[in-house]
């Protein structure tokens, strides 16, 4: 067999000499479709065309369009002399992309691509992503000028809108092509156009970095380093680890007072903060030499996909409490731990009560014998009573932590999580004290 792949442009007229020679030679052609601008150079030319337009109707979804249009392509073409021609360029037509992805011996003839044609009439010659309008799901948005072809139905435009709104804001700027006219217009107004067909492309050009209507994570890293260069800020430039060590841990709890408090509208903001804390601590990281970024976001998505062996490997958890001792197993075996050094790991920087149960937590697996619910109760009221009879500050500080830590080993015995009924008993005193005097 013999199959070329044939980008034909985007006007009548694009069709190159090379693919112009290849398709007059061939035995059987093929086009994707024959309502098409550049359809002109096979009316011209007389030459007897096979369109992919009967399988439209056939195909309930996208995917299985592409998958039949591959699939007929490819098998019409065997033992025969075939091309096969799409408008635009070949790369940007998904079959060809899935028949290349499966048969490495066909050959490519890319033609003018829509998106270079399109850009072109903007002044735009780099610096900008392309998407098919049905790739865009997947596709990753870094906040730059975008280009998204095969807009080829209002339905399929509206999902489009919707996801770059969240990027670009509803007011961003846009260029909208189809036919020979072109448009600006405002991202919302996406849905909105006269005419959805091959030839309709949007082009998103974002405002300024300081006048955007949203911003990304790549954002935020770069504000910082601009905040930290030569001519940033001079608190910013001034710090390091140590210095905002507190601001980490207070941004930790002002995120977790907003999750309590049920604040969506404080969540976000603080939230920020916390990735804001992260991204600072990176780039304090990468002026020293001592990490990058990358490192950091390759990290913890390899240590996601390493722990969670019972959703990508062949683990098997039924149960959250199942798939939590996944975690530790895999994370024992990643960092060589023994059960002892597990209990050694646990950090000082921890607030005492929630080390406190973390310890025994970990201390049972290695071997402390916590004993039962009756020991445990048993425990906590001799030490009160030994408490209540000390007078020395040495005992009572010692004989204190003694009943602390017993109290905390028969609450996590009860299934009580000990950080939270405290903080959950304070509030509540806090509450009826402070009503009781109003």
């Amino acid at each position: 067999m013999s199959l070329t792949l044939i980008g034909l442009g985007v006007s009548a007229g694009d069709v190159t000499s090379a693919a112009a020679k290849k398709i007059l030679s061939a035995d059987l052609v093929m086009l994707k479709t024959d309502v098409t601008a550049n359809y002109s150079f096979f009316a011209e030319n007389g030459i007897k065309v096979s369109t992919m337009d009967h399988l439209y109707g056939k195909s309930r979804t996208f995917d299985t369009l592409i998958k039949n249009v591959a699939a007929e392509v490819y098998a019409r073409s065997k033992n025969v002399n075939a091309v096969y021609c799409v408008d635009g360029s070949v790369l940007e037509d998904n079959a060809c992309k899935l028949i290349l992805s499966r048969h490495g011996e066909v050959e490519v003839i890319s033609g003018v691509s829509k998106v270079s044609a399109t850009l072109e009439k903007l002044g735009v010659y780099g610096g900008y992503c392309a998407v098919s309008a049905y790739d865009i799901g997947d596709f990753y948005l870094n906040g730059g000028t975008l280009c998204v072809y095969d807009l080829d139905s209002a339905c399929l435009a509206g999902e489009v809108k919707l996801k770059l709104m969240k990027e670009y804001g509803d007011e961003c700027p846009c260029f909208a092509f189809y036919g020979d006219r072109s448009e600006k217009i405002p991202l919302y107004e996406a849905d909105r156009l006269p005419v959805y067909d091959y030839t309709t492309r949007l082009v998103v050009i974002p405002r300024g970095f300081l006048y955007k209507d949203g911003y990304n994570f790549q954002d935020l890293c770069r504000l910082i380093k601009l905040l930290r260069a030569e001519n940033g800020c001079p608190w910013d430039r001034a710090q390091t680890h140590d210095s905002i060590r507190v601001n980490a841990i207070e941004e930790v709890y002002e995120m977790i007072d907003a999750i309590d408090r049920r604040d969506d509208e404080r969540l976000t903001e603080e939230i920020g903060d916390v990735l804001m804390q992260a991204v600072f601590h990176t780039e304090l990281g990468e002026e020293r030499g001592a990490l990058t970024g990358g490192e950091v976001l390759t990290g913890v998505c390899k240590k996601l996909i390493s722990r969670h062996t019972h959703i990508f490997f062949g683990d098997h958890a039924a149960d959250a409490n199942e798939a939590l001792d996944v975690w530790d197993k895999n994370k024992q075996k990643e960092h060589g731990f023994t059960p002892e050094q597990a209990v050694l790991d646990v950090p000082e920087s921890f607030p005492a009560l929630m080390r406190a149960e973390k310890v025994q937590k970990r201390s049972v697996k290695a071997g402390w014998r916590a004993g039962s619910v009756n020991d445990a109760e048993n425990a906590v009221v001799s030490l009160a009573e030994k408490l209540a009879y000390e007078t020395e500050k040495e005992a009572i500080m010692r004989v204190s932590g003694d009943l602390l830590f017993a109290c905390v080993n028969l609450a996590r015995l009860k299934g009580a999580e000990c950080e939270i009924a405290l903080k959950d008993r304070t509030a509540e005193f806090v509450r009826d004290f402070t009503k009781d005097r109003k």
